[in-house]
């Protein structure tokens, strides 16, 4: 009786610290909202509809920059990412404009990502361009 106590014990502590990456969410099938861009050492908090996803299927990404729809390839290979044809409809939204235009910019840059906890972040090499919340 002793071993099954010593061995339950054992098993519950070793699984206890197994890595912390089962509830961090997969670039895929998510939606990603967008939080900040960053340009020239200037950060801008943003407080719009932007958001992108990106599917392993087809291997696209899309989304809305605010007020356009916005698609295109990618190529993903463990933390290297990038995008390519991206496109938009051509709607002109004068209270988001800038933005969504820095965003897409910024989107054809990038060529790095990481994810932590509910957190993506895109890169240029070591400069971070594009800061994403799960949404």
């Amino acid at each position: 009786m002793k071993q099954i106590t010593l061995l339950t014990v054992l098993f519950m502590l070793l699984t206890s610290f197994q890595s912390g990456n089962a509830d961090q969410p997969s670039l895929y099938h998510t939606k990603w909202v967008l939080n900040s861009i960053h340009d020239r050492n200037v950060t801008e908090y943003i407080y719009t509809r932007a958001f992108l996803q990106f599917d392993d299927d087809t291997k696209r990404v899309s989304g809305n920059g605010s007020c356009n729809s916005f698609g295109g390839t990618m190529d993903v290979s463990e933390e290297a990412i990038q995008f390519g044809n991206l496109f938009s409809t051509k709607m002109y939204c004068a209270d988001v404009q800038d933005i969504e235009t820095l965003f897409l910019k910024q989107l054809g840059k990038v060529n790095r990502y990481e994810i932590k906890g509910t957190n993506l972040k895109l890169f240029k090499d070591d400069t971070l361009l594009l800061s994403f919340k799960m949404g």
